[in-house]
């Protein structure tokens, strides 16, 4: 934890919404910062004046917003979170399980959020933020090769995740990222795509990277969300349950 960041004794009637309330506060006033470690549960529960079964009942519901991760081990404890959109993305996925929105409707937003990122992307992107990309295909065609579908399930989610970053619009980026989840609990259940499908349009895309070329770019993840939603709806009429995550 930062030696600026300050937390004091909770008075209130609902104690653990106040230590919520509280590490919020201090992430939005920049006192706490992605990758800062909380101070151990102890220290934590003299600092609020609570009980620990308070204390780690506040920590659960900072882990539920995505604010918070808690790792286990030697050098583990509560760390600040960059998963502060998952909340967003479990209401979405909670709106497309109870049929309000579609799949159509999901990989609309999809296409319209990719594109402006890439977009984005193509302007402002580093070199680091290059390699990062290579280096994500790189550690996938591996995963294929050791036929790890857990590894290149995460790995496909964090290119996304990469790209977004290298739009340096963080808004834009939990948004992409939180329909991108709902969509791979989707292609769970349709069946994963082949990589000869999806391999393409990355490389594709890192060369209009280096390029700066965002007209191209923007014409690629199209063509390439395009034929996915195509994919996605042909499952559909084969019958498959779309609505089991």
């Amino acid at each position: 934890m930062t030696d600026h960041c300050y937390f004091s004794r909770v008075c209130s009637t609902d104690p653990s919404s106040d230590i919520v309330q509280q590490v919020r506060n201090n992430i939005i006033n920049g006192k706490l910062s992605v990758g800062d470690r909380l101070p151990p549960e102890r220290v934590l529960a003299e600092q609020f004046g609570v009980s620990r079964n308070t204390l780690r009942k506040a920590i659960n519901s900072l882990v539920q917003l995505g604010l918070v991760i808690v790792k286990k081990g030697s050098t583990g404890g509560a760390f600040i979170s960059q998963e502060g959109g998952s909340t967003i993305s479990t209401a979405i996925q909670d709106m497309y399980s109870f049929g309000n929105i579609s799949i159509e409707e999901l990989t609309e937003a999809r296409k319209i959020l990719t594109t402006a990122v890439v977009r984005q992307a193509c302007e402002r992107c580093t070199a680091e933020d290059i390699q990062a990309l290579e280096e994500n295909v790189r550690k996938v065609k591996k995963a294929l090769e050791q036929q790890d579908i857990e590894e290149r399930t995460s790995l496909n989610i964090k290119f996304y995740q990469l790209l977004g970053q290298a739009a340096k619009n963080q808004v834009l980026t939990i948004l992409m990222d939180a329909v991108g989840k709902v969509i791979v609990h989707f292609a769970y259940s349709t069946g994963l795509v082949e990589p000869a499908f999806f391999l393409p349009v990355r490389h594709k895309i890192i060369e209009c990277l280096y390029s700066r070329n965002a007209v191209a770019a923007e014409e690629a993840i199209a063509q390439h969300l395009n034929e996915l939603e195509e994919h996605y709806k042909n499952m559909q009429v084969k019958g498959i349950d779309n609505t089991k995550f």
